[in-house]
């Protein structure tokens, strides 16, 4: 219906990971709260040396008693200016192989020693963050799943978070209003016409492959390796769109206006000015998210990553 969408950090990501790994204590006390929006997620899994490679991830989580004390840092945490809880990885110990000594844990946002500085993207639009914590006291009830088994409650949220939502009506949306544009535009010629329908097939047949696996999901099951697959068709697809909307746009997306744009945040490096939008109105965006979708081949393990999860899980290469 081109509503806003919810962020997916609580109702598609933490909250299936609580639903499958909490206690019946915790999914009483946090779904809800998810469901209504009075809690606000952010993701503590990246750090500035370990990526892709989260297992390398160093932030520390030390024994004190009925809590752990917290330091280290997160990075490129969306939302986290505006989240008022985390759900975050730890390393509660280091002596053995990299993914064991990982504590999936719960963190108060607004607790002492909870550091958020902005990272401003080059659309100027404030969307991520650096996070820091000095010495953060989190209680141990707020561990999902046994202490230094975190690895396994990381990489089933991992299957929703790439998988668990649904790409396909967003892609046709976007894809029936830039039809519409190019129509208003007159650019709606052939090799355009053909460019927009297959992208539409595309998203039809994804469309198609998630229906199959929510109904998976509602009896129990779990994304699984169609994660993967749809995280890789998904994001790819989003790309290929802005590219479409690039060529029909033609000549627009040429002025640098960020100061017209939010694309996927409010944009904070506007500046006071007299120059009007160039262009038409429903151009102003595609320069910008085309540049924004950049990251979608990234964000949730790189696309490369995900290929060879399909490899080694499905052809046993």
């Amino acid at each position: 219906a081109g509503a806003p969408p919810l962020s997916p950090m609580g109702i598609g990501m933490c909250g299936p990971a609580l639903i499958g790994h909490g206690s019946d204590e915790q999914k009483a006390h946090y779904l809800p709260r998810i469901l209504s929006g009075e809690d606000f997620w952010c993701q503590g899994y990246s750090e500035p040396h370990a990526g892709s490679d989260l297992a390398a991830l160093t932030m520390s989580a030390e024994d004190d008693g009925d809590a752990f004390i917290c330091n280290g840092s997160k990075i490129w945490t969306t939302h986290a200016h505006e989240a008022n809880m985390m759900f975050c990885l730890v390393r509660t110990d280091a002596s053995g192989k990299p993914q064991q000594g990982i504590t999936f844990i719960l963190i108060d946002m607004t607790a002492p020693g909870v550091t958020v500085d902005p990272i401003i993207m080059l659309s100027g639009e404030h969307i991520q963050n650096a996070v820091f914590f000095d010495d953060v006291r989190v209680p141990k009830s707020n561990v999902i799943g046994e202490v230094d088994k975190g690895w396994t409650v990381a990489k089933y949220l991992l299957e929703f978070e790439r998988g668990g939502s649904s790409y396909g009506p967003r892609l046709l949306q976007r894809l029936a209003a830039l039809r519409g544009t190019a129509r208003d535009l007159g650019a709606l010629e052939p090799g355009i016409e053909a460019r927009l329908t297959s992208a539409e097939m595309r998203a039809s047949a994804l469309e198609a492959a998630e229906l199959m696996m929510m109904s998976e999901l509602s009896n129990g099951g779990t994304p699984g390796l169609k994660a993967s697959m749809m995280k890789v068709k998904g994001t790819e697809l989003s790309q290929h769109i802005t590219e479409i909307a690039l060529d029909i746009a033609g000549l627009h997306v040429e002025p640098f206006q960020p100061e017209h744009t939010e694309t996927g945040g409010p944009v904070v490096t506007r500046h006071p000015t007299n120059q009007g939008l160039v262009g038409p109105d429903s151009l102003v965006t595609v320069a910008p998210k085309y540049l924004n979708d950049r990251a979608g081949s990234i964000y949730a393990g790189s696309n490369e990553i995900q290929r060879n999860i399909l490899a080694k899980g499905q052809l046993g290469l």
